[in-house]
């Protein structure tokens, strides 16, 4: 009997959310959906993370303590390693007052949409890019 192949990965996301539970749902489902997914609870963590490994993509939420998703949007985003990446927000606050403080993510998905409209949405961008000259 064959082993089965192994399939690589969609690309690496790197799931930003303060909350547990939501870091455990974003990574299964987008582990589902075929991506290798780290979680971290915090903006500086995910900056370290940024730092330290290569990612896709990034989901963001908005409402961490200290640095806030928006806040580590704009940093992910100025920096070259990290700036052609896509970076989608996952949040409940409302995508008018996100635009204002940080408007330059490529996806917005509010978190009452569900893990699975997150993972749709982010495999749409993810495959875009890579299909793009």
């Amino acid at each position: 009997m064959q082993d089965p192949v192994e399939t690589p990965p969609k690309g690496r996301v790197l799931a930003v959310d303060d909350c547990a539970a939501m870091r455990e749902i974003m990574c299964a489902s987008l582990e589902s959906l075929g991506y290798s997914v780290q979680a971290v609870d915090s903006g500086r963590a995910a900056l370290e993370a940024a730092t330290n490994s290569a990612f896709d993509a990034f989901i963001l939420d908005v409402e961490m303590p200290g640095l806030d998703g928006m806040a580590v949007g704009r940093a992910l985003r100025s920096d070259p390693k990290t700036a052609s990446a896509v970076i989608a927000i996952h949040s409940s606050v409302d995508e008018a007052a996100v635009r204002q403080g940080f408007s330059q993510y490529d996806a917005f998905v509010p978190k009452d949409s569900g893990p699975r409209a997150l993972g749709e949405r982010l495999d749409d961008l993810v495959q875009g890019r890579r299909l793009a000259p």
